[in-house]
């Protein structure tokens, strides 16, 4: 069953929050992490992905962003 973003994004943060426990994540790990979620979830594409300007941002985490600062953005 295909699952809304809202699900997905929520599946993305704590798979997050989980690996960073452990590892130091960089874009490119989080781009995988996204892709590989809306994939397992019956999507063909992240519908947020990340852009260059927020990976140049290291005070501002992309992932805990809602979806409607994502939208506006």
């Amino acid at each position: 069953m295909k699952k809304n973003f809202t699900e997905i994004e929520e599946i993305i943060e704590n798979r997050i929050a989980e690996l960073e426990e452990e590892y130091d994540l960089d874009r490119y790990d989080i781009e995988d992490i996204r892709m590989e979620a809306y994939k397992d979830h019956g999507w063909n594409y992240d519908p947020f992905p990340l852009d260059e300007a927020e990976a140049d941002e290291p005070d501002k985490e992309w992932h805990h962003r809602s979806i409607a600062e994502h939208v506006a953005a």
